[in-house]
């Protein structure tokens, strides 16, 4: 026997938690399965940019806020960058928190929520999507994948082959006794440990996140990499979680009959830095909005009418990872060159964090970019001309 719904979202993350609360509370017939049994341990920074909580429309509780960062702290070799703001520039949360708060507010909403059901299979028939889990069936005209990354229900759309992706080490350390005014409120990363990556340690109230991320996949040995910049900062040494980050860059091909894509399965992430609750958020709330203009105007969800999603996140994020893509092929084929942007006199520092924050896009830093390279490649290879 096979259960129904409208709507099936396949993995109850922060992209598809969240688009399932905007249906239910549409009255759309929307369930969730996910194969884990939540609160489940999820290795993530774990840091909700101002952008990101925007995007999400809605305040999380204080209680599973961590902590409020006001500054931001780059730091590469011997040179530290610093920026302090107003308004808090990130949140951090426990991403078991988090993810456990969206799931039972869709509940709440009235989205069904099936936890502990592995997909096995998803097929497309004539009659909507069939998805297949160790114990059960369940038959919907629309089924939503936000199964993170691989996600299973992204091959339906033509994923097919190695995912491409930036691959991480994370764990939680202990709060360290010594200089721990220097963690608080503060988020710091670390850059040039590898060739084309970073490394980060986020403030949690009574830990610390610390994490280490790489472009260059295959390149790098992480886990010795992991090892030598947990002791270097004087932290103790225990064992992390790896997990990927989709290399964003493109908002095609997200759509098929009866079926989407969004957050992390959709590859929707930030190129160069990893984030990736915005666009979770983004892409939910748009593929919510797509869901009910298709219901109210009584059309079926065929590839063509469901297109609009890809159209939408294209407008307002899409552009924006494809500048985004370019500047981390820059750095990826020149990683000394954009290091080096560190040191320079033009300020690149305050640039980025603009488009971190919202108030500027990676097509305006793109464009800005591309005339300032000359100067940058300048210094980088002859820096005694520039430093007189």
């Amino acid at each position: 026997m096979a259960y129904s719904a409208e709507v099936i979202v396949v993995g109850g993350g922060p992209a598809g938690s969240t688009l399932a609360g905007y249906l239910a509370e549409q009255d759309v017939d929307v369930l969730v399965l996910d194969k884990e049994f939540f609160p489940r341990s999820k290795p993530c920074a774990g840091g909700v940019t101002s952008r990101a909580l925007a995007a999400l429309g809605f305040s999380l509780p204080e209680t599973i806020v961590r902590e409020k960062c006001y500054t931001f702290r780059a730091v590469y070799g011997d040179t530290v960058r610093e920026a302090s703001f107003e308004e808090p520039y990130v949140f951090t949360v426990d991403r078991k928190e988090l993810d456990t708060f969206l799931l039972k507010r869709a509940r709440g909403l009235g989205a069904k929520v099936q936890q502990g059901e592995k997909v096995i299979t998803v097929e497309s028939t004539r009659s909507g999507i069939v998805v297949q889990t160790e114990t059960a069936s369940y038959r919907a005209p629309l089924v939503v994948g936000a199964d993170g990354i691989p996600s299973r229900v992204a091959r339906l759309v033509g994923h097919q082959g190695p995912v491409n992706a930036a691959a991480c080490l994370c764990a939680d350390v202990p709060w360290p006794e010594e200089n721990s005014d220097r963690f608080h409120g503060t988020l710091e990363t670390h850059w040039g440990l590898s060739r084309w990556g970073y490394a980060w340690v986020f403030p949690k109230k009574d830990h610390l996140s610390i994490g280490l991320g790489t472009w260059d996949r295959g390149q790098q040995n992480l886990k010795a990499l992991w090892t030598s910049f947990v002791q270097s900062q004087g932290l103790p040494l225990v064992k992390a979680q790896g997990h990927l980050i989709p290399e964003g860059g493109k908002t095609k091909n997200q759509v098929t009959d009866n079926l989407l894509l969004v957050g992390d399965a959709a590859g929707f992430a930030d190129p160069l830095t990893g984030e990736g609750l915005y666009y979770a958020f983004m892409s939910a709330q748009i593929a919510a909005e797509t869901i009910l203009a298709l219901k109210k105007q009584g059309l079926a969800y065929t590839g063509n009418n469901l297109a609009r999603y890809e159209k939408t996140c294209w407008q307002l994020f899409g552009q924006d990872l494809r500048c985004a893509m370019r500047l981390n092929k820059i750095a990826k084929r020149y990683p000394k060159l954009w290091q080096q942007a560190f040191r320079v006199p033009v300020d690149w520092f305050a640039r980025a964090l603009q488009v971190v924050q919202g108030k500027a896009s990676y097509r305006q830093m793109y464009y800005w970019t591309l005339p300032r390279l000359p100067l940058l490649w300048a210094y980088t290879y002859a820096p005694t001309n520039y430093m007189r």
